[in-house]
C-alpha cells in the first residue's frame, strides 16, 4: 500500500460513520472515487459509475459498507453517566473500558469511556460483565450531561489506525474501511481502460444495522452482477483462512450462495483462500434483490472483528486490489449476462 493510500485509510478508519451518520466517510469517498457520474439512494449510499460507450452495457456493482459498529445514547443515569444500546451485535467484553466519542446533533464529539460502576475490578477481576451493566462515563454531572446530550445521539469508538511492523495494520472497522480504500484504488486503476460494461463503485449506508441500505442501493444502481468487498473473520475459521496468505473468496454464508458461474470464473483464474462464514455481508441481500443479482464476496482475512480494533495484512490488501482489477478487465457484458443463467457444466 502506498503512503498516500495508507493516509487515506487512516482517515477512513477514524471518520465517524455509525449507521445513519455516514457523511464524514462519504466525503472521503467523494474525494477519492474516479468515474463519470454519481448515483445515490435516499438512505445515504453513494456510488461512482464508470460509464461504457456500449449502448447495451451491463452493469457490475462493486460495493462495501459505509457505516460502522456503534452505540446510541438511550437514557441518563442519576450520576451523569449515559445508558446506551448497541446498534448491532457487539460483545460486552469488547466494549468495557473502551474510549468512545459521543456525537451530538450538531456533530460535535465528546470523549468518554465505557464503564461499569457495579464492579470493583481491582477486587473482582473475574466478574462476569453483561451489556446492561455498562454505561458511558463522560465525566459530567447529570445536569451537565442533559445540557449536552440527547437520547438518540450516536457513539463511535475512538481508535487510531496504526501500522504494526511491515505488513499489519490495526484500526477501527477495518473490515469495511479497508474495503472502501480498495474500491477507491480499483476506480483509479480502471481509468484509461475502455470497458463494454458499466462499473458502479461505492459504499452502502445503514448496512451494519440489518443491511438496510443494500436493498435501496441495489435498486438505484440496477446491477446485473456484483462483487462485494468485506473482511472475513479468521477466528475459528473452517476451512482455515489466515491473515497474510492472500485474498479470500466467500463460497458460502448462512444467507447467500454466490453465483456459481461467477464464483467458478473467478476462482479458475486466481489462487485464493476460500471462506465459509455464517455471518452474512452486503452480498447476502444484493443477490436476492431485483430479479436476482449474481454476487460474489471478495476480501481478506482479519482478526478481532466485532471489536474496536481489527487487524489485517497490507499484502493481502494489495493482492485483493490487483486480482480484482485483473478480473474486472477480463469481463465483458456478454459474460456478465451469462452469470445470471445458473451453473454451466460445459
Amino acid at each position: 500500500m502506498e503512503k498516500n493510500s495508507f493516509e487515506r485509510l487512516s482517515s477512513l478508519c477514524q471518520a465517524m460513520g455509525v449507521s445513519g451518520e455516514e457523511n464524514d466517510v462519504k466525503e472521503i469517498l467523494k474525494n477519492g472515487l474516479v468515474g463519470d457520474e454519481w448515483v445515490k439512494d435516499r438512505l445515504g449510499s453513494l456510488f461512482c459509475v464508470k460509464k461504457s460507450n456500449n449502448p447495451n452495457a451491463k452493469t457490475l456493482m462493486i460495493a462495501t459498507s459505509l457505516d460502522e459498529l456503534g452505540l446510541m445514547v438511550s437514557d441518563y443515569e442519576s450520576d451523569g453517566t449515559l445508558k446506551f444500546v448497541a446498534l448491532e451485535g457487539i460483545s460486552a467484553a469488547s466494549l468495557l473500558h473502551q474510549k468512545v466519542l459521543v456525537y451530538t446533533r450538531d456533530h460535535k464529539a465528546y470523549t468518554g469511556v465505557v464503564a461499569c460502576n457495579k464492579v470493583r475490578f481491582m477486587e473482582e477481576p473475574s466478574a462476569a460483565i453483561k451489556m446492561d451493566m455498562l454505561v458511558l462515563d463522560m465525566g459530567m454531572t447529570l445536569e451537565e450531561a442533559k445540557n449536552v446530550f440527547t437520547i438518540g445521539d450516536l457513539v463511535s469508538f475512538a481508535s487510531e489506525c496504526e501500522q504494526l511492523g511491515s505488513d499489519v495494520v490495526m484500526g477501527k472497522q477495518l473490515n469495511t474501511r479497508m474495503m472502501l480504500e480498495a474500491i477507491i484504488e480499483i476506480s483509479e486503476r480502471l481509468q484509461g481502460h475502455e470497458l463494454d460494461f458499466n462499473v458502479a463503485m461505492g459504499g452502502i449506508a445503514q448496512s451494519i444495522v440489518g443491511w438496510r441500505g443494500t436493498k435501496t442501493a441495489t435498486y438505484v444502481v440496477q446491477p446485473d452482477s456484483a462483487l462485494v468487498l468485506c473482511g472475513f473473520d479468521a477466528a475459528k475459521s473452517s476451512p482455515k483462512i489466515t491473515r497474510g496468505n492472500g485474498m479470500c473468496v466467500g463460497v458460502y454464508d448462512k444467507q447467500m450462495l454466490p453465483g456459481k458461474r461467477l464464483l467458478n470464473d473467478f476462482t479458475d483464474q486466481f489462487a485464493v483462500q476460500k471462506s465459509i462464514n455464517f455471518y452474512g455481508n452486503d452480498g447476502s441481500f444484493i443477490h436476492k434483490t431485483l430479479k436476482g443479482t449474481p454476487s460474489l464476496s471478495l476480501g481478506v482475512a482479519m482478526n478481532h472483528m466485532g471489536g474496536p480494533r481489527v487487524m489485517a495484512s497490507l499484502s493481502d490488501f494489495d493482492d485483493l486490489v490487483e486480482k480484482t482489477v485483473q478480473y474486472i478487465l477480463s469481463l465483458n457484458s456478454a459474460k456478465i449476462e451469462e452469470f445470471g443463467y445458473g451453473v454451466n457444466y460445459d
